[in-house]
């Protein structure tokens, strides 16, 4: 099975375990209100730290990249004189005939930028589908749904996310390929 799939029915497990959970606590609930004080309502329950986590290293791995990618494009390393960010001007001598002309990009670090730029919206994808995911679960509402209908709402949000979350290691990959041909070359 591919691993998109595996991580697909470890969530699809874990959710039926929550909803069961959730069920067996409304029961208990339901109980305890027949008897005088009735018991606190359970907190609900975030994703898990594991989920989280990945997401958050997905979105700080493109941004790394990112600002890495942005780093060799924007680099410092002018010809001698020059003065940053200043076409044209030299700090040598006020003649005007000397210019001086910032390095360019090679078309690898072109291709470093879009992947990098590919990544970041993969990534932003894939925190939407993560927030979605997680305003399901944490809607009260959802609470008096069985473990098949709550199932059936987070599916979506489960494929959308695994499939995501591949396309981003995908785009990394190519990412990887190409960002350590990219230099900056005199025009």
């Amino acid at each position: 099975m591919p691993p998109e799939q595996d991580d697909l029915n470890r969530q699809l497990e874990a959710l039926q375990r929550y909803v069961s959970n959730l069920q067996q606590q409304r029961e208990h609930t339901k109980a305890a209100a027949a008897q005088p004080p009735p018991a606190p309502e359970p907190k609900p329950r975030w994703p898990s730290r594991r989920w989280l986590l990945l997401t958050g290293l997905l979105v700080t791995l493109a941004l790394a990249g990112g600002v890495f990618v942005g780093a060799v494009v924007w680099a410092t390393d002018r010809p001698a004189g020059a003065k940053a960010g200043v076409v044209g001007a030299s700090s040598a001598t006020p003649n005007p005939d000397t210019t001086t002309v910032a390095p360019v990009a090679s078309p690898a670090c072109k291709t470093a930028v879009d992947r990098a730029n590919t990544m970041l919206a993969i990534a932003v994808k894939l925190q939407r589908e993560l927030a979605e995911y997680s305003r399901i679960m944490g809607d009260p509402a959802n609470r008096t749904l069985s473990v098949r209908e709550v199932v059936e709402k987070t599916a979506p949000s489960l494929h959308a996310g695994a499939s995501e979350s591949a396309r981003f290691e995908r785009a990394l990959a190519d990412y990887r390929q190409i960002v350590d041909q990219c230099e900056l070359r005199s025009p």
